[in-house]
Order: C-alpha cells, then sequence, then structure tokens
C-alpha cells in the first residue's frame, strides 16, 4: 500500500522542476555578408539558490547546437550549466490572415491545374480537328468525280468541322486570358506568403538552458543563432559639392533577408567578417614539376596586373593586354602539354582586418526579401578637379575629381559606386581601387562646351629592308581640342602606349609627335593642353611600327592599319 504523504511529494518535485518560461525578444542582429547571428535577451528572476530551467520558446525550427551561443548573468557565483535544443510538441497558431491566403493560394493552385490541363485537352482536340479536315478535304477531291457525295452534304459536314474547330479556338482564348490572371493572382499571393513567413505553421524549436545561482535574484540570459536567410552588400555614394571643393564618400549596407522573423527595434552591426569561413591553411599536397617550353615567352604589357603568357602560335592569347602589340612567326614549334600547377586562391574582403561597425538607432527589417538600405558611415575628401579625354575609346571629355584614398572607410572593389554633382544623379560605376599610392579618380559627368576629336592625317604600309624583307607601318595621328566656352581650360588628353611583346618587333616614335608623360595607369601616356576661350590645341601622334614579313601583326585592331 502506497504511503499517502508521497503524493504531495512527488507533486512539488515535478513542479520544482518544470521550466520557467524566458521571454527573450530580438534584441541584436549582427550580419555577415552571407549570413546573420541574431541575439534574443531576455531575464527573469528566481526565487532561491539552485539550479533552474529556463525555457525560450519560438525559436526558428532546425536549430543546431553549432548554430547556438549562449550566455548569461545572475546574482554573485552564478554559472550557465547545460543546453538543450529541441523541437517544441506544438505548432504556432496561424493568424486569420494567413490561413485566409494560404487557402486562396492552394485554390489559385489547383484552378491553374484545370485550366493547364484543360489547354491540353484542347491542343489535342484542335490537332484532331485540323488533321479530320486535311483527310476529309483529300477524300472529297477523290469521290466528287463520281458524284458522290452530294454537294450539299460536303457543304454541311465542313460547316460541322470548322464551327466546332471555332468554338474550341475561343475557348482556348478564353482559358488563355483566365490563366494569365490566375497567374498574376498567384504572384500576388505567392509574395505576401513570403512577406508573412513568420506566421507560417511549422514546428518551432525550443530551448532549456540551466543557471545555478548562489540565491534569489534576476538573472539575464543573452541567446545567439545563426541565421543562413539573411546577407547586406555594399555599395556606395560619391557627391561631389556644387563648387567643386568636397566630395562626401559614403557607404550603404544594403540588407535582405527572409528568415521567418521579423526584425523590429533591433540594434544593427555590420561586419564584413565572414562567421562560416574555414580557418585550414592552403598547403601543398605534393611537389609539382614544370616542364620546360620552347615556345617565345610574351614580354609583360604595362597592364594594371602583369602577368607572363606563352605566345600561341595560332591566335593571341586572351591574357595579352590591350596596349601589346605582338608579331607572331608563320611556323612556331609545337608546344607540349602543360603541367599542373598547385594554386592558393585569396580571399578579397576590404582593406585591412575584418571590422564591425555598429548602426546608430533602432533598426526595424521585416523577412520580405526586399532591400532594406542603411547609411553606415562616411568621409569627405578635397579633390583636384581635371578635365579628362580618351579620344581613342569615346569623344567625350570628362570632369573627374581625383582625391586621396580615404582612411576609416571600408573598400570592397567591385561594388556600385553612385556619382552625385551636387543633388544631381550623373551616373554608376563599379568601385576600383587605384595602385599604391595613386589617388581615387571619380568621373562626374561630361564637361559641356569642349569638344575632344582623334583625326588620321596619315597611314602608309610598305615593304621595307634589302636582305632581310620586313613590313613597315607609318601612323600619323591628330588629337584636338575645341574650348567653345569663354573660360580658359585645362584639358588631360590620354592615349595608349605601343609597346612590343618581342625584339623582332620594332616601334619608334616620329621626331614631329608631341612629348608625352606616363599617364596614372600603367602602358598608358598623357598630354596636358591649355585651351584659350573660343581656342583649339592639338597634340600630333605618329609611330613607326616594323616585323618581319612573313609575320602577322596582333594586338592593333584599334590603330586601323592598312593591309
Amino acid at each position: 500500500m502506497r504511503a499517502p504523504w508521497l503524493l504531495p511529494c512527488l507533486a512539488l518535485n515535478l513542479a520544482a522542476q518544470a521550466p520557467l518560461d524566458l521571454q527573450a525578444p530580438i534584441r541584436r542582429v549582427r550580419l555577415h555578408p552571407d549570413e546573420a547571428w541574431v541575439t534574443r535577451i531576455g531575464t527573469v528572476k528566481v526565487a532561491g539558490s539552485g539550479v533552474h530551467r529556463l525555457a525560450i520558446r519560438n525559436l526558428p525550427a532546425g536549430l543546431v547546437m553549432e548554430d547556438v551561443r549562449v550566455a548569461a548573468r545572475g546574482p554573485e557565483g552564478s554559472r550557465l550549466g547545460d543546453l538543450t535544443l529541441g523541437a517544441e510538441p506544438r505548432k504556432v497558431t496561424e493568424t486569420a490572415e494567413y490561413k485566409a491566403l494560404k487557402a486562396e493560394w492552394e485554390a489559385l493552385g489547383d484552378r491553374q491545374d484545370v485550366l493547364e490541363a484543360e489547354g491540353q485537352a484542347l491542343d489535342k482536340e484542335k490537332d484532331f480537328l485540323h488533321g479530320l479536315q486535311a483527310a476529309y478535304d483529300k477524300e472529297i477531291s477523290a469521290r466528287l468525280a463520281g458524284a458522290v457525295p452530294t454537294a450539299a452534304s460536303v457543304v454541311d459536314l465542313s460547316r460541322g468541322i470548322e464551327g466546332r474547330l471555332a468554338e474550341v479556338l475561343i475557348r482556348d482564348r478564353r482559358r488563355r486570358r483566365e490563366l494569365e490572371k490566375v497567374e498574376e493572382d498567384f504572384k500576388r499571393v505567392n509574395e505576401e506568403l513570403n512577406k508573412r513567413a513568420a506566421e507560417r505553421s511549422e514546428s518551432p524549436s525550443q530551448a532549456l538552458v540551466e543557471v545555478a545561482t548562489s540565491g534569489p535574484g534576476e538573472v539575464e540570459v543573452e541567446f545567439t543563432y545563426r541565421q543562413h536567410g539573411a546577407r547586406w552588400e555594399p555599395g556606395y555614394e560619391a557627391r561631389l559639392s556644387a563648387d567643386g571643393k568636397k566630395v562626401d564618400l559614403a557607404i550603404f549596407a544594403t540588407v535582405r533577408q527572409d528568415t521567418g522573423e521579423d526584425w523590429k527595434g533591433v540594434a544593427l552591426e555590420i561586419t564584413n567578417a565572414r562567421a562560416s569561413r574555414s580557418l585550414a591553411m592552403a598547403r601543398y599536397a605534393e611537389a609539382k614539376v614544370i616542364d620546360g617550353r620552347e615556345n617565345q615567352p610574351v614580354i609583360r604589357g604595362g597592364s594594371a596586373k602583369e602577368v607572363n603568357f606563352y605566345l600561341n602560335a595560332q591566335q593571341p592569347s586572351p591574357g595579352i593586354a590591350q596596349n601589346t602589340m605582338i608579331a607572331a612567326p608563320p611556323e612556331p614549334p609545337k608546344p607540349t602539354a602543360p603541367a599542373a600547377l598547385a594554386e592558393a586562391v585569396p580571399l578579397e574582403e576590404a582593406q585591412g582586418l575584418a571590422s564591425t561597425w555598429a548602426l546608430e538607432g533602432a533598426k526595424d527589417i521585416p523577412a520580405d526579401r526586399e532591400p532594406h538600405r542603411f547609411r553606415m558611415l562616411s568621409r569627405d575628401a578635397e579633390p583636384t578637379l581635371a578635365l579628362v579625354a580618351t579620344p581613342r575609346l569615346d569623344p567625350t571629355v570628362y570632369r573627374v575629381a581625383r582625391f586621396a584614398v580615404p582612411t576609416g572607410i571600408p573598400l570592397f572593389p567591385g561594388s556600385p559606386v553612385v556619382h552625385y554633382a551636387g543633388t544631381q544623379r550623373v551616373g554608376q560605376a563599379a568601385l576600383e581601387l587605384p595602385q599604391t599610392g595613386a589617388p581615387f579618380q571619380f568621373g562626374f559627368g561630361p564637361y559641356r562646351g569642349v569638344r575632344v576629336e582623334l583625326r588620321r592625317v596619315d597611314a602608309v604600309k610598305e615593304s621595307v629592308g634589302t636582305f632581310t624583307k620586313e613590313t613597315q607601318w607609318t601612323l600619323k595621328e591628330r588629337m584636338e581640342v575645341a574650348n567653345d566656352t569663354a573660360e580658359t581650360v585645362v584639358v588631360e588628353l590620354q592615349d595608349r602606349e605601343l609597346k612590343p611583346a618581342s625584339d623582332k618587333v620594332k616601334v619608334t616614335a616620329l621626331p614631329d609627335a608631341t612629348p608625352s608623360r606616363e599617364g596614372a595607369v600603367p602602358g598608358v601616356r598623357a598630354w596636358t593642353l591649355t585651351v584659350e576661350p573660343r581656342g583649339k590645341a592639338a597634340v600630333v601622334l605618329g609611330s613607326q611600327i616594323r616585323i618581319p614579313a612573313a609575320w602577322v601583326l596582333w594586338g592593333a585592331d584599334d590603330l586601323h592599319l592598312p593591309r
């Protein structure tokens, strides 16, 4: 017989083991380029010392230990204990609006299936009627010679086929119009369901956190977990002031998230660190042997990233810089198979080490997959303004601001930069980092009133040489600038430098060519012209190119040399 006093003790013991519900709303989000770490913070009062089990409910479904971090603070001597993750044995209650949308979505899907099936049936009936009509016309043509059947019966049957075909076509047109409307409604409802993803019915996760305290008091728990349905992308704005004395370079974070949780009034942190990156160092698996080759190496061509290539006998290498000219011999030796090389691919982020930026104020980011843009920080720079033109590529004179690379702002190469002149948006370009020691160069639209033109003066191709025949081109050009304004302007003209990739190719400047200086980009020459109001100025270009007579010239297509 069970003692009656055991029942109250058992009930008290079970009550003591029941976890305390911890209300922990989302307070902070740290956003990485490819994921987010969401922090919930909640407090609860405990009545005495001992081990207390705290339950955090309604967490995203499918959380695992690798996605979770926990910290706790309480009375002096408190310590964090065990952590348990699991799915709640219930489902999130759907709102009435979500249930109505879900029902509409299912009904539209069913109607779409019916219309598509009806379309397939109508297509088969149309094919059958067309085939029947063609076969009937052929059969009637053969039988009319014998006066069987009668003309009246032929007309009636033909009208019947055509009438049925017309009915089918009308039904198909109506079906297509209805299907278009159903697809539009289906898309609308689907987008609305995505925005209400937090209300969908699924088994959420729950966490049981154990905290041991030395006495009564308040316990605060920080529960942080990873979400893969969120990311941010950098973008920039460069604003040139109306007086041209200041450039404001600002970086923005464009955030998208469809985690199923709306982030309301959160402290948002943006970081360029990739938390899921592997820290395993690159290493060689085994030694590799590089085979020798007899092909003629192509010399470096003066591009921003100098790389050696091997000359291909049939076609030019795709990696050769634009400002490099090559002449190929007609019968080069056959290349051997290239040896395999081990490579370590660098990962590029912002300049310097990974950094985190805390945005000011509380932010709201719903789980709607839509872009939400936040200003991170900005820096001012004092530019030097210039008028720059590259006539061979574009007959436009651009206003350019040059300024030192600002410090304290992250730079992500390839990210979009929107350029503004005052309040006017003048265009967009990808961010390019200048070479070490060189300034930024941002364009702020065409400069009206100044025109530039590249004119060909003369181009001659001839065969030269007494014992060794060679092909020679002599090219003369002019870059002319016309100033239609009432002010003196200074214009910088740029053109590529012709560099041979072989000692068999000779490139010399003509004596009357205007001397140039090296531009900011390797392989580019520059000239600075001062043009008076309503005046003109010009730069004379002249080059002579010589190659062996049996060779083919590559890399000079934009010169349009005589063939």
